[in-house]
């Protein structure tokens, strides 16, 4: 009964999903819009070719100036997060290879501290 039961419900999810699918309106643009937005590429880039270096910099400047105003808090810590250091990384890993690796001894004494902390398995 539970196996109908769920079956059904299934069923249900997947043609409720498909006809909400369905109902896309997105439409694809028509010939005429293909020519303008063709148009106004061809545009855009004449009057980039035409610009000076400088106004090219300037030109780029602002928009990543632009983009970085209108990022969220969490979008702008995570462009942070992306940035790596290989400096800094190789040394904080010659600093990890520099230290002494523990003892078979002191190994054992860390472990059976941890079994006592987590007291009896079941």
């Amino acid at each position: 009964m539970n196996k109908l039961i769920v079956a059904l419900c299934a069923s249900a999810f997947a043609f409720g999903s498909v006809s909400v699918l369905a109902g896309n309106d997105m439409k694809p643009l028509s010939k005429m819009e293909t020519q303008d937005a063709k148009a106004a590429k061809a545009a855009a880039k004449a009057k980039w070719e035409k610009m000076t270096p400088d106004e090219q910099a300037a030109a780029k400047k602002a928009a990543r100036t632009k983009k970085a105003a209108d990022l969220t808090a969490l979008e702008s810590i995570a462009q942070e997060s992306d940035r790596y250091d290989a400096k800094k990384g190789s040394a904080e890993a010659a600093a990890t290879k520099s230290q002494p690796k523990p003892t078979a001894a002191e190994r054992q004494k860390d472990l059976t501290t941890l079994e006592k902390k987590a007291g009896p398995s079941q």
